[in-house]
């Protein structure tokens, strides 16, 4: 089993929980501290125990191509300034470790730290994509029917004209 990767927390953060360091997971705000990309920040996207590294959304590298690549990022160059404590266990983490600081969390305080969580806008796009998909496969049909009825008016006359030169042969 791997170690989880643990994060320095902001000063504001440090001063309310009373612990220094936290370990990072998909979905904490943070912020750059050292390095060319200083003072930009966001929402972990993820996290790569093998390597050590955290990526970031909206933190990336171009290629050489034109395309961009997500940028990992050292964990020692980030600090973090919002938790995610939707995930389980982790809220009770954080007041286990400033319990052992002799730091009660009150509810204000665990709320402040917490990250906002954002409506999933995935089933809009998806009730999006089937109604297009509808529309498209109507379109289509409507299309395809026109022509299938030209075709079909065509044949006709082409079978006509052939029974026609039958007849006078």
């Amino acid at each position: 089993m791997m170690n989880k990767i643990k994060v320095t927390l902001s000063k504001d953060l440090r001063k309310k929980l009373g612990i220094r360091h936290f370990p990072i997971s998909r979905g904490d705000m943070v912020k750059i501290v050292k390095g060319n990309r200083k003072e930009e920040g966001g929402k972990v996207a993820s996290v790569d125990h093998r390597h050590g590294m955290v990526v970031i959304d909206g933190i990336n590298i171009a290629k050489s191509d034109g395309k961009e690549k997500a940028f990992p990022i050292a964990p020692e160059k980030v600090v973090i300034t919002k938790l995610d404590l939707t995930i389980p266990g982790r809220e009770e983490m954080l007041k286990n470790m400033a319990a052992s600081k002799n730091i009660q969390l009150s509810e204000e305080d665990i709320k402040e730290t917490m990250v906002e969580p954002t409506p999933e806008p995935v089933e809009e796009v998806e009730a999006e994509e089937q109604s297009t998909e509808e529309e498209t496969s109507e379109e289509y049909q409507e299309e395809s029917g026109a022509s299938m009825d030209e075709e079909n008016e065509e044949s006709e006359e082409t079978i006509d004209e052939e029974e026609q030169n039958d007849n006078k042969e």
